[in-house]
């Protein structure tokens, strides 16, 4: 038989090893539960910004650029679904309840955004290039955004209180604070991922669709953006100059109103094809944007453009 004291050692020996492994276990789950929550932290503090791009960000008729509104926006969208950590739909006003996983217990995510690029980053403005892009109004010069919640351990029990663990090891169990950028400091999130917003171009589906030639009223057509953008270069390098009045005056005949502006903008819904009716060029009335159609020349030219991007380039 083994005598007491043996019996003694192995059950010490066995509690002491129970708690190693209860204690490495707890805060292997406990650890790996903080990473899949910090990942979500930072997930949502990115789909804040990245939603903010598919929003309207601009007027080019009134010059208006980077409105903050797509950051308030964004902000708010990313609270109402990262509120409970899942993203995939909105909790609309619902939520705001701590997480409790298997140990880790976390605070509800709040995102915080601002209208503006994080410290240090230069900005960039359509002013610098002069020009007539110094005439467009930037609102904001892009945004910066971070996340946070807090976490700590729940279940865990108090065999780790001072006595036998010392307080060093209880306090990684505290509450502590989670950045999505960077880490705590003073308990505040400092750190912050920017974004420019808004490329300065033409972007939205009405700045898309199909700009229809008005011949004699100067008419803006339904795609104003795009017919105002055109035709202020149209004027700010001159419009059409004076050649055909000097050539008018010269045979004594009536000049045509040079300075009117005429645009047609057709797409593959149109066969990007513009109908002016008939004309001096051999009665031709259909014309299209290159590569065109002519076949009542002499010499007919003619380019298949089906399943062609812009008509040019093979798309399947």
């Amino acid at each position: 038989m083994r005598s007491r004291a043996a019996r003694g050692q192995s059950l010490i020996e066995t509690s002491l090893g129970l708690m190693v492994f209860i204690t490495i276990l707890l805060f292997g789950i406990y650890f790996a539960e903080v990473g899949a929550l910090t990942l979500k932290v930072q997930e949502a503090a990115n789909f804040a910004m990245w939603n903010a791009t598919g929003r309207v960000m601009h007027d080019p008729e009134d010059r208006e650029w980077q409105r903050p509104s797509a950051v308030t926006g964004a902000l708010a969208e990313a609270n109402g679904r990262y509120v409970d950590y899942d993203g995939r739909s909105r909790m609309d006003g619902a939520g705001g309840v701590p997480l409790q996983l298997a140990i880790a217990r976390a605070q509800p995510i709040r995102v915080d955004c601002e209208a503006e690029l994080p410290d240090g980053v230069p900005t960039l403005r359509p002013a610098d290039a002069q020009g007539p892009l110094a005439s467009m109004r930037v609102l904001s010069e892009g945004m910066r955004c971070t996340a946070s919640t807090q976490l700590r351990a729940e279940r865990i029990g108090r065999f780790m209180e001072p006595s036998f663990f010392q307080a060093s090891q209880r306090r990684a169990a505290a509450t502590f604070r989670v950045c999505a950028a960077g880490r705590a400091t003073g308990g505040e999130c400092r750190g912050r991922f920017g974004l420019f917003l808004d490329d300065w171009g033409l972007s939205t589906v009405d700045e898309g669709r199909a700009c229809p030639l008005s011949m004699n009223s100067g008419a803006v057509c339904g795609n104003r953006d795009y017919y105002l953008w055109a035709e202020r270069v149209y004027r700010t390098n001159g419009g059409g100059g004076g050649a055909g009045s000097a050539l008018a005056a010269l045979v004594g005949s009536e000049s045509v109103n040079e300075d009117q502006f005429f645009m047609s903008f057709r797409g593959e819904e149109d066969r990007y094809q513009e109908n002016i009716g008939g004309t001096h060029a051999g009665g031709q009335s259909v014309w299209e944007t290159t590569p065109f159609s002519a076949p009542n020349l002499n010499r007919p030219y003619n380019v298949a453009r089906q399943n062609r991007w812009l008509g040019g380039v093979r798309v399947r």
